[in-house]
């Protein structure tokens, strides 16, 4: 019990602490926005990249930071109509195809292909959706923070209802296997949480229709949980708890936007379509 109020302290104060940078960030202008993720990348890849270290896998972290991050910002000078953006576009095709053959020069004792794969299973897994966030942030044109805003409000709501109705509740386990602490209790909570935020979301960001926010956060339910999942797969197959210890009471930075992960690309495809059913 005293270790559950412990960490309850903890993740509470986290959370008041990071919670208004963010906000700010993200509010105050496209630029503010950028830096802020693109600082999230950076270390979510590094700390992406050091758990497969763990599991004997040797990607090239710094090569596959900088692609990522090169990425990033490519899609980001895109929405920003920058001409730059074509020439950085153009200019990262050579650099991916030069990773295979700086693995000729590799003298680490590892697989060269694996450790390909690896570096750019990292870019795939947390540049590519950081990169497609973009287009939520560009979704009119012009850059605004409402439905960045929003996607994260409702992607905490239901971190937190889970949290709080599973470490209250809970009993049933959603998946043993791969993350014992998860409840079938959690899972609603957090799926209530979410729709109650999609649903005060709609009354004071008019960007989209309160059925566009009710159905992202339908998807973030799902999605959100199936991230999560995956990142807890991730960490049980290198035996450690989290990412890192970055942030008290939550863990690492991954360990925070796992969620995200999966559900900024779903998203990104759920608008596009109803854009050209709509």
């Amino acid at each position: 019990m005293l270790k559950k109020q412990n960490n309850f302290i903890q993740r509470f104060f986290s959370i008041v602490f990071f919670t208004p940078v963010i906000i700010f960030a993200i509010f105050w202008s496209a630029w503010t926005y950028f830096f802020l993720f693109f600082y999230v990348v950076i270390l979510a890849m590094l700390e992406f990249y050091k758990l497969l270290k763990q599991a004997n896998v040797a990607p090239m972290r710094g090569y596959g930071v900088w692609l990522g991050l090169l990425l990033y910002t490519i899609v980001f000078a895109y929405y920003l109509q920058d001409n730059f953006s074509a020439i950085l576009g153009y200019g990262c095709i050579p650099l991916a195809i030069f990773i295979y053959i700086a693995a000729l020069y590799s003298r680490k004792p590892s697989n060269p292909f694996l450790d390909i794969a690896a570096t750019f299973l990292g870019i795939l897994y947390i540049a590519i959706p950081f990169g497609m966030l973009h287009y939520l942030a560009f979704f009119k044109g012009s850059y605004s923070n409402q439905l960045i805003l929003g996607l994260l409000a409702i992607a905490w709501s239901q971190d937190t209802g889970a949290y709080l109705v599973g470490s209250t509740i809970g009993r049933s386990k959603l998946f043993k296997r791969i993350s014992p602490q998860k409840t079938w209790e959690g899972f609603w909570g957090g799926a209530l949480f979410a729709v109650a935020a999609g649903y005060a979301i709609a009354y004071f960001f008019n960007i989209l229709p309160l059925w566009q926010w009710l159905a992202i956060s339908v998807i973030t339910i799902f999605t959100g949980t199936y991230g999560d999942l995956v990142a807890s797969l991730l960490k049980r197959s290198v035996d450690v708890k989290n990412a890192s210890e970055m942030i008290p009471g939550h863990g690492g930075l991954l360990d925070r936007i796992d969620s995200l992960l999966l559900t900024i690309p779903t998203v990104v495809a759920f608008l596009k379509i109803t854009l050209l059913f709509g």
